[in-house]
């Protein structure tokens, strides 16, 4: 997997996996134009999640959008790392992920080809598509985390504690949500 290229060794992975009846170039198509936000529980979860930086610093925009793809993510700081076009995207990003503002660092590919700077994690993300049989595929996510020092550990495990089920609960969402698109237009 184009991930392993990125982060072999994480200290944190978390992966989901979903079959969804529809052919593999389908299921890749949907991963980019489906809307992953569309569901109660994202945009509430993504509004708890803005909410700091809208008490902090109210004067920043801050708004959630309605409807997120793929495409929007990547804009939004998760840098492309690799795509196996029709296979495997990989994303990236870095930063001070505990911090409720100021958490994330404007993406930089060289924070991926070697160590991680001290004070900072890294993240990877991908999602995969596998034919699994005829008119069946398996759609997968994978989130990995390397931290920078000790110090920066210890304060994401800390939020890892809390955020890793919601976390889990986004993205599972969001390959239901893939599955739903794929689903219902055969």
């Amino acid at each position: 997997m184009l991930i392993d290229s990125y982060m072999p060794h994480p200290e944190t992975y978390e992966r989901h996996t979903l079959e969804i009846a529809a052919n593999a170039s389908d299921v890749y198509e949907a991963l980019w134009t489906t809307n992953l936000a569309g569901s109660l529980v994202i945009k509430g979860l993504m509004g708890l999640r803005l909410l700091p930086g809208r008490l902090l610093r109210p004067e920043e925009n801050r708004s959630l959008k309605q409807r997120i793809t793929l495409q929007d993510l990547i804009e939004a700081g998760f840098g492309m790392l690799a795509e196996e076009p029709g296979r495997e995207v990989v994303l990236g990003i870095t930063g001070p992920f505990w911090r409720p503002v100021g958490n994330t660092l404007p993406f930089n590919i060289t924070d991926f080809a070697g160590p991680v700077r001290p004070g900072v994690a890294c993240a990877v993300w991908n999602f995969t598509v596998q034919q699994a049989g005829e008119n069946q595929t398996t759609l997968s996510t994978e989130t990995r985390v390397t931290c920078g020092d000790g110090a920066s550990r210890l304060k994401f495990r800390i939020y890892w504690l809390v955020v890793r089920p919601f976390s889990g609960l986004i993205r599972r969402v969001m390959l239901n949500a893939v599955r739903c698109a794929c689903e219902a237009n055969p």
